[in-house]
């Protein structure tokens, strides 16, 4: 398949068109000689000798932004491995992280992270090393683009896979137990944590591994703490409010020694 480049204009919107088709041509290939089947949901520790290592052209190529060079690099992975498209997107890092991983790590990298999510939305669900999802890595890199692209999709998507029905992404949780909103607060960026919120505000009062929630974290934080905390101080208490074992953000209030927060609990 040859296919000739057309430079991208910033606002042009058909790239979608002309890179889903392309897509949709590398998904119909086949290569009788490879069957093996995706599986997101393994861990890292899961993966080894299971799914091979993210070749470097590809993970450069979604470093680079080029939604375009991007599907290019796709198939010629393809192309040259004599591997269907379904397995190159089982690839991950040694770290475990997939491409949708990669692309949710760095920012401008919207339309590529798009593009997956269109056509392979069970990555949504994959989880690297450290058990997150491609949601708590753009989190953690305060990408609220991708942040709201990845929670728009589950949405849309959710209901069309077993492995996604019955769950809710903004409730996944690392190995650590967090969720994206603990990691969100932990960042301290107030956008991504108003994305998550308007999503999903219940999770206010998850408790992570060490028993602390993130209203909990907007307290010991230190990162637009009084800004973020009063954000989530509006999510009312539910009556079955999680035992915190002390970790209450009042007294998380009294022992950092920040008596000015002391007023938003007043």
């Amino acid at each position: 398949m040859n296919h000739v480049r057309i430079p991208i204009d910033p606002d042009d919107e058909s790239w979608k068109e002309r890179c889903s088709k392309r897509m949709k041509e590398l998904e119909n290939r086949q290569f009788p000689s490879q069957n093996a089947a995706s599986q997101p949901e393994l861990v890292h520790k899961e993966l080894v000798g299971k799914r091979k290592v993210m070749t470097s052209e590809l993970y450069e190529a979604v470093e680079k932004g080029d939604v375009e060079n991007f599907v290019d690099a796709l198939q010629r992975t393809c192309d040259e491995r004599r591997t269907p498209l379904h397995a190159i997107f089982d690839q991950v890092t040694c770290a475990g992280d997939s491409l949708l991983h990669v692309a949710a790590d760095h920012k401008g990298r919207e339309r590529i992270a798009e593009l997956i999510c269109d056509h392979f939305p069970e990555l949504l669900i994959g989880r690297n090393i450290r058990g997150d999802t491609p949601l708590h890595v753009a989190v953690r890199s305060k990408n609220s683009t991708i942040v709201k692209l990845i929670l728009s999709h589950y949405a849309r998507k959710k209901t069309k896979h077993d492995g996604m029905r019955d769950r809710e992404i903004t409730r996944e949780t690392n190995k650590y137990e967090n969720t994206p909103l603990h990691e969100a607060v932990y960042s301290g960026d107030v956008g991504v944590v108003k994305e998550i919120l308007f999503a999903d505000n219940d999770v206010v009062h998850y408790l992570n591994k060490s028993k602390r929630s993130p209203l909990y974290m907007s307290v010991v934080n230190g990162k637009n703490d009084v800004q973020i905390l009063n954000l989530l101080l509006k999510i009312p208490f539910p009556a079955d409010l999680p035992e915190c074992l002390g970790n209450s953000p009042l007294h998380a209030a009294l022992l950092e020694r920040k008596p000015g927060m002391l007023h938003s609990f007043t």
